[in-house]
């Protein structure tokens, strides 16, 4: 039968409330909402369901029949919605990071995630190139640059800016590279990181104004840009490095900031993306949450 389903429960308030004016109360509606809900409903099933005039309302036979058989079907209705609201915070999520951003920000705080919701189960991979969230049924992936499918939704957890780095022995043996030129830079450079999702090219801006093509040829290409970012504060030349991983160890002085007029661009931000924001979950919205709250703490350090 053709007929608005979503009537139904404006039916069964009215039927308990005999009367279109609390059911619209009740329901948080207007009252000529509920009225030609009524309506509609009586055409569709051709029956006169009630008997109202401008003072009472009462039920007719079909009336009361249509409601003892709907009453005990939406009451089960509601009975499964509370019983998924308990189970919100339970089941799986399966997620894909970078491996910059699981080892430093969230590995140190997982365990603080399964003590908050201990009945959700994480399936978490980590990806060194964009995720493929439907062919891999995704439900989060944090990834570099806010590239998402159609339906998915993508949110900037942190701005990333690429800095030249080094440590400070090494800066110490070579006091010119403090302010040094790009060529000088260049020769600098042993390890540099790559990886598919970051974008295709960077471009250099120097204080004259003259941009250039940031290109590595004599260095070794490492996808980890962790494993670039230790290899530098260990002494191995000079490093350009995303400065949200590379604070912490500016801050106990195994890594400083050299040639801060060469401006690398463009500047990359990390992003949660993940199914649009009426598709979300409330594990999913738990997790998003913390992820939010985990990164600012990072940052914070």
């Amino acid at each position: 039968m053709d007929w608005n389903l979503n009537d139904l429960p404006l039916f069964v308030a009215v039927a308990e409330q005999q009367s279109i004016s609390q059911a619209a109360l009740r329901l948080n509606m207007q009252k000529s909402s509920v009225s030609r809900a009524m309506t509609r409903l009586e055409d569709r099933l051709g029956r006169r369901l009630l008997e109202r005039n401008s003072r009472h309302l009462r039920l007719t036979t079909d009336g009361q029949q249509l409601y003892q058989q709907l009453q005990p079907l939406l009451a089960s209705i509601d009975a499964v919605g509370a019983e998924l609201g308990q189970q919100a915070l339970s089941g799986e999520l399966h997620l894909a990071v970078t491996l910059a951003f699981s080892r430093e920000v969230m590995a140190p705080r997982l365990a603080d995630f399964s003590a908050r919701y201990p009945d959700i189960r994480l399936r978490l991979s980590v990806m060194a190139q964009t995720p493929k969230l439907f062919e891999d049924k995704l439900d989060l992936a944090i990834q570099l640059g806010p590239l998402a499918p159609s339906g998915f939704y993508a949110k900037r957890l942190a701005h990333i800016q690429l800095c030249w780095m080094c440590s400070t022995d090494y800066l110490a043996a070579h006091p010119q590279l403090a302010h040094g030129d790009w060529p000088e830079l260049q020769q600098h450079v042993q390890f540099y990181h790559d990886q598919q999702n970051y974008p295709s090219s960077f471009r250099l801006q120097t204080a004259e104004g003259e941009e250039r093509p940031v290109t590595f040829p004599q260095a070794n290409q490492l996808e980890d840009v962790l494993m670039v970012r230790d290899a530098v504060a260990m002494g191995a030349g000079v490093g350009l490095l995303p400065d949200i991983y590379c604070q912490p160890l500016v801050a106990t002085g195994q890594l400083t900031q050299i040639a801060p007029q060469l401006v690398v661009s463009p500047d990359v931000d990390i992003y949660a993306v993940y199914a649009s924001k009426a598709a979300l979950s409330p594990r999913l919205r738990a997790m998003l949450t913390f992820m939010e709250e985990i990164t600012q703490q990072y940052l914070q350090k």
